[in-house]
């Protein structure tokens, strides 16, 4: 707070008023004129000052996010209090007081652009260095192994994704990865990508907190329908003429209402959400002809006769090959909902409950065999309590309990079609065959406490806090069997490479997370922030809820008795922060920011899903090898279990484990450019170490046909030697609504390197770019209010918006794989050897059916790794429009009828997926069989959607 020559102003009143339900925090301006009101709520606020001999200032429609820290330098006019200065302000763009990068999406924005499929996780790449790959899937400065689990997923500052790794895991993503939020309840969307408080741990790919909406002293309301249909919309590239252009047909329709109980006091908000979808797909696959199904042996015509019968050309490589293209339809049923009371109890007391439910039914086919649809019933809740108690004008504690929990049972859902026949995969391109979907029951629960204590003295505010985290893990996988032929001579032949079972009984694993922070931001000066943080994190080593777990001992050669510790459990896990913003010149237009930062992981993940292999007694898991077995048979399936020695597959993770850890740092430079834009440059570094890859442990020793420990089959090794190193340059700018326009770019350059280990390393090949290294990103997104068309009646001339997010990405790199085991350790993912001379990309490219040159690899000699490295070639780039147009209508001054078409993919630009890569597979080797996503999310062909809203 200065006066108008420059001076601090100690003493004055500062009155921090949230508009929507008028709860207020006060505080005097300290010696060195400055005030602090933390743990303010997202929202809109008016901020009131008055002093002795000083006109009262007050500042309208200040927004404030989620972790914002806002700085606000106020001068003040000398007069009477009586006298009022009102100014409509708006929080300042550029960060002075925070060096965390990342950004915010507000719920205008949610509303406004364009979201094909209604999936607000796609929203998150209009971020800087936030990316979409494909689908609803984006990544990260981060390696790709982490982002997935290693993003934290956060609503209302709870953890969201803890416990759902075991869908994932099952291949269960589209259930498990449904929000169980609407986006008509989200606030906003909060990401923090790098060098952000110690208040947040274990997000190495990033934080991404959503924010849900309240209810305020107005009622407000809204209805919608969103319809979609595939009357409405472009071919695929891959389902052209005489294919019949596969359904879509999508019904989306809700509403929320929010309000006051008790004026000032005591608000809610309910949001109701239902999905029906019907949506198909395309598949164009290779299958057997009918006559070479004639010529099988009869134990082996049934299994291929699950596939359908060709209806296209004979494949080139392969005569007993020939192309099938149908379309099969995916359905989604969900409900979602979601209600929200705020309690302002006192002055210094307040209080609110959440409780979020997704019901979900997902019929998803994985190809076009019989029994290849999974049937993926999902239940997915959310629960939140919080106590935010001011003790004074200087100290304020928070206090929240979370509740996370998943629930699916589809144990025992196979018929005994399904179950007549092992899931086959045969090398040379033709179709899978068998069944898609593995019975599974998961049963998982987290529960947090969290506490956190702010404390404000003089120009230092310091913020501590402990969370506990208790993790109930509980599933079971039905038994399953599977076949894995080289080729399709070796299926003629019932010459298996591996078969295969999977499975266990019901299991419960346990796991306890204990973490501390402290942070103390500082404003040493009016030109200079300091972050300063620290966070310690302890995981418990999970244990299985009846005792049963054990490790894999390498020393003995045997798994540990039940009940033996898995690991070691890490005690040092200590991340610091230090971050620094400084405004160098007068006229504080340009900010200079930089940071430091060490994350970790945790282990949920990694034993929840693998170790329960282990326990004895239960595992179904067992293998065998050709190389094992020469004489090995598919049909009829073998008995595994009558090898006593050899076949079973356990888990072994180092005793000493270490959790993947993060070290991150960035410099970046902010620039405003008026009052309603800024730009941002900027360089953003991580290094990741303690990556865990799997190693075969127990590799089959060449040219003898056994296992290093002949008691075991195979042993997956977690390793965690390995890491990444991420640099980037990130561009963003920003344009604030000004003028009916809202713009925001960002340009990101990046290469990621990590540790590809597979189960065939081989040196230093192996650290390679990573699968979702994007090296150029350019995105921009717009909104923008049309003036009013003069001389047309207003109810057509006006009310007119416009809005689009544009996508410009190079491909993704992909590798290229033999189909072979050249080395006998048991697996067909070995590399080839280039071939000098010969290039690479064929004279006679084309996009994509000739993208790489068959006779430019060889299949490397027995005995030797292939000379090839891995993710060596990159896939078609993208470039992608989506559009939307609206027409308001304004029913009175409140309510609103909105009418809106959204098109995806405006141009029709085909957006094809990286080529099949294996000399195994001479039929589509070379070729992209598919767009990135073949009908909904980022990558499809041209979709429009039409909706009608109305809101009060």
């Amino acid at each position: 707070m200065f006066d108008s020559s420059g001076g601090v102003v100690p003493g004055a009143k500062v009155d921090v008023q949230n508009q929507g339900t008028s709860a207020t925090v006060s505080s005097i301006t300290d010696a060195s004129g400055n005030f602090i009101a933390p743990s303010l709520p997202v929202g809109s606020y008016r901020i009131t000052i008055s002093a002795p001999g000083f006109k009262t200032n007050v500042r309208d429609k200040v927004s404030i996010n989620s972790a914002d820290r806002v700085r606000l330098e106020i001068t003040l006019e000398a007069g009477e209090v009586s006298e009022k200065v009102t100014v409509s302000a708006e929080a300042p763009l550029l960060e002075t007081a925070s060096t965390t990068l990342g950004g915010v999406v507000n719920a205008q924005r949610v509303q406004d652009l364009p979201m094909n499929g209604r999936s607000i996780t796609q929203l998150l790449a209009v971020i800087p260095g936030v990316m979409l790959i494909g689908g609803t899937q984006v990544v990260g400065g981060a390696p790709s192994r982490i982002w997935e689990t290693g993003a934290k997923y956060l609503v209302d500052g709870g953890d969201s994704g803890q416990v759902d790794s075991d869908l994932a895991d099952g291949g269960y993503q589209s259930a498990a990865r449904i929000n169980r939020i609407s986006a008509d309840a989200v606030e906003e969307m909060r990401v923090q990508q790098n060098q952000f408080s110690a208040e947040y741990g274990q997000g190495i790919g990033g934080v991404v907190n959503y924010i849900t909406k309240s209810g305020t002293n107005q009622y407000h309301a809204s209805v919608f329908e969103y319809f979609r249909n595939e009357k409405l919309d472009s071919r695929n590239y891959f389902n052209a003429p005489p294919a019949q252009k596969p359904s879509y047909r999508l019904n989306q329709f809700g509403g929320t209402f929010g309000g006051p109980i008790l004026r000032d006091r005591l608000f809610f908000f309910v949001n109701l959400e239902d999905v029906r979808q019907r949506r198909g797909h395309t598949f164009n696959v290779f299958v057997p002809t009918a006559t070479f199904r004639a010529s099988l042996a009869p134990a082996l015509q049934p299994a291929v006769d699950t596939l359908p019968l060709p209806n296209g050309a004979v494949s080139s490589a392969d005569s007993r090959l020939a192309q099938y293209l149908g379309n099969l339809s995916d359905v989604l049923g969900e409900n979602t909902g979601g209600f929200k009371v705020d309690y302002q109890i006192t002055s210094s007391d307040r209080f609110s409950a959440r409780y979020n439910v997704n019901q979900a039914t997902n019929i998803l086919w994985q190809g076009v065999g019989a029994n290849q649809a999974r049937n993926v019933p999902s239940l997915l809740q959310l629960g939140r309590l919080n106590y935010t108690k001011t003790v004074s004008s200087t100290i304020v504690n928070e206090a929240s309990m979370f509740i996370n929990r998943v629930h699916t049972d589809i144990f025992g859902a196979l018929t005994d079609d399904a179950r007549a026949f092992p899931a086959v995969t045969i090398g040379g391109g033709m179709a899978p065959i068998g069944p898609a979907q593995p019975e599974l029951f998961v049963g998982n629960t987290s529960y947090t406490w969290l506490d956190t204590l702010s404390w404000i003295k003089g120009n230092q505010q310091f913020k501590f806090g402990a969370e506990i985290v208790r993790s109930d893990m509980n599933k079971a996988r039905g038994f399953g069997e599977t076949l894995t032929f080289q080729s399709l001579n070796d299926y003629v032949a019932n010459s298996p490479f591996t078969a295969a079972t999977i499975g266990y009984p019901r299991v419960g694993m346990r796991e306890s997370n204990f973490n501390f922070f402290a942070q103390d931001d500082i404003q040493v000066s009016p030109r200079l922030s300091l972050n300063l943080g620290l966070r310690y994190q302890y995981d418990t080593s999970p244990s299985e809820a009846a005792g049963r777990g054990a490790n894999y001992n390498p020393v003995t050669g045997f798994v540990d008795p039940e009940g033996s510790t898995y690991i070691d459990a890490p005690k040092t896990n200590f991340g610091p922060r230090l971050g620094i913003a400084y405004t160098p010149f007068a006229s504080k237009n340009t900010v200079i920011r930089a940071g430091v930062g060490m994350l970790y992981s945790n282990l949920q993940g990694a034993i929840g899903q693998y170790m329960p292999a282990n326990i004895a007694g239960t595992s179904l898991e067992r293998s065998i090898t050709r190389a094992q077995l020469p004489g090995l048979s598919g049909f009829p399936f073998p008995n595994i279990n009558q090898y006593v020695l050899g076949t079973l597959t356990v888990r072994y993770m180092p005793f000493d484990w270490k959790p993947v850890y993060t070290e991150q740092a960035n410099f970046n430079i902010q620039q405003g450019l008026g009052r309603s834009m800024v730009l941002q440059v900027g360089y953003v570094g991580n290094r990741t170490l303690h990556l865990d890859p799997t190693f075969e442990y127990n590799p089959i020793v060449p040219g003898t046909g056994a296992r290093r420990n002949p008691r075991y089959g195979s042993i997956q090794w977690f390793e965690n030697g390995s890491g990444a190193n991420f640099n980037a340059l990130q561009v963003g700018f920003k344009r604030r609504l000004t003028a009916g326009l809202t713009l925001n770019a960002s340009y990101t350059w990046e290469h990621i390197f990590e540790d590809n280990l597979g189960p065939n390393p081989s040196g230093p090949r192996e650290y390679a770019t990573a699968t979702y290294d994007v090296t150029h990103y350019l995105e921009f997104d717009y909104t923008y209010q049309l003036p009013a068309a003069p001389k047309i009646p207003k109810v057509v001339g006006s009310g007119w918006q416009i809005n689009g997010i544009t996508t410009m990405r190079t491909g993704t790199p992909y590798t290229v794989t033999c189909g072979c085991d050249p080395v006998g350790v048991g697996s067909l993912t070995g590399r080839p050897d280039l071939v000098a001379g010969v290039p690479v990309v064929p004279v006679n490219y084309d996009l994509p059916t000739n993208q790489l040159n068959r006779a430019a690899f060889k299949v490397p000699a027995a005995g030797s790794f292939g000379s090839l490295g891995a993710d060596t070639y990159r896939g078609p780039n993208v470039f992608n429009w989506d559009f939307s147009m609206f027409k308001n209508f304004s029913v009175t001054e409140r309510q609103q009828v909105q009418f809106r078409a959204e098109m995806f993919n405006l141009f029709n630009t085909p957006q094809f997926g990286s080529p099949a890569a294996s000399l195994s597979s001479p039929s589509t080797f070379g070729q992209s069989r598919s767009t990135l996503s073949a009908s909904t999310g980022f990558g499809t062909n041209r979709q429009i959607q039409f909706a009608l809203r109305y809101s009060f």
